[in-house]
């Protein structure tokens, strides 16, 4: 058993409504049992081929592409090593949790020192700790790691060459936290080598190399947003959501991810949602957003190639346009090629690619439509 969860932390055509079919033999068997009782999900965290559920008891089980290396587990596998988890927050090759005593623990690769224990060591188990008390919210981008404090202080490690860390110079790594130069954020999202922060009063900053203006290494003010209380991004686009349940979005809309047919492939400046004004969560990645509504429903818009989006389709949607059957949705999470839902009964839903088994039915079949995972 342990074997099989090391292999899975360190080892790591377009989709219709009818799926490609796989083999019996190109499936790996599940590394474990299927639990009597099936797990209660409340959170999901997503990345390139693979999805983590944090479950209702603090405990984490992962599925799909190994983390930083080759092949998948097809089975939902609990990560060893962790427990009294609050939060995982996933990047393309890290990944950290964040405990309910406000420690951090983080695993994968450290190639830029995105574990922040002063080395370049990667970690096959959540057991690197950068040193952090008091830590609310985790986000991580590509290289590096943020880490918010309950005071709204943020403290960044790993690849700054961009300025992703927010500390108003540039370097190339650090190797341990810093203070970054963000003070009373409220929430913070962070992809490939930027962020964007939303703070007590409202107001937003963003930093790094932005989608939006040019590279900066110290926040800077976005003066066309105000009451906002969730921010999320993805490496092109970006997204933000007010205190009255509105979505504005900016950035790349190459494929429709700013929820605005009448937007420019471009759009440096934030631009409404078009008719959202009911959101109570946002979850963005790669020319895809997706919206959890105040009623429990689900929208996504944007790409579709891969059956993202829900709707039974492999057609781009520039507008919000609603899961089909997803009700009761307590957790939306997508990585741009993949998306899942952590439903009010504890079960989790997935759709989209499923190269590596990130759907988590204990196949490599894509499907366009929801389906469950099999714990």
């Amino acid at each position: 058993m342990r074997r099989a969860i090391l292999l899975f932390l360190v080892g790591c055509g377009s989709v219709g409504p009818v799926a490609r079919s796989v083999s019996p033999s190109s499936a790996e068997p599940p590394t474990e049992k299927p639990d009597p009782v099936a797990p209660s999900v409340s959170e999901l965290a997503l990345g390139p081929g693979r999805s983590c559920a944090l479950l209702v008891g603090g405990a984490v089980k992962c599925w799909g592409a190994r983390l930083g290396g080759e092949g998948h587990v097809l089975w939902p596998t609990l990560l060893e090593g962790v427990s009294g988890v609050t939060q995982l927050a996933m990047g393309p090759n890290h990944a950290c949790a964040l405990l309910a005593s406000g420690r951090v623990r983080c695993f994968g690769h450290n190639e830029h020192g995105a574990l922040g224990d002063g080395t370049h060591q990667p970690a096959a188990f959540p057991n690197v700790d950068p040193g952090l008390d008091g830590v609310v919210q985790l986000a991580l981008g590509s290289d590096f790691s943020c880490a918010r404090k309950a005071t709204g202080a943020v403290s960044c490690w790993g690849y700054n060459q961009q300025g992703s860390l927010a500390t108003g110079a540039l370097s190339l790594e650090e190797l341990r936290p810093v203070p970054s130069k963000l003070e009373g954020v409220r929430h913070l999202a962070v992809a490939r080598w930027h962020g964007i922060a939303a703070r007590g009063d409202g107001s937003v900053v963003t930093w790094g190399d932005r989608p939006d203006a040019p590279p900066t290494a110290a926040p800077a003010s976005l003066p066309e947003m105000s009451h906002v209380v969730e921010v999320a991004a993805s490496s092109t686009h970006t997204c933000a959501r007010t205190d009255d349940g509105r979505v504005f979005c900016w950035g790349d809309n190459d494929q429709g991810q700013l929820g605005d047919p009448s937007a420019p492939p471009y759009l440096g400046h934030p631009r409404q949602v078009v008719d959202v004004v009911d959101a109570v969560q946002l979850a963005v990645g790669v020319g895809l957003t997706c919206i959890r509504h105040v009623d429990g429903a689900v929208s996504c818009f944007g790409a579709n190639d891969k059956g993202q989006i829900g709707d039974g389709t492999t057609t781009a949607r520039p507008k919000p346009t609603r899961v089909p059957g997803v009700v009761g949705a307590r957790f939306v999470a997508t990585s741009g090629r993949h998306t899942c839902v952590a439903l009010a009964r504890g079960e989790a839903q997935c759709w989209g690619a499923n190269d590596d088994g990130e759907l988590g039915d204990r196949t490599r079949t894509p499907r366009a439509l929801r389906g469950p995972v099999l714990f």
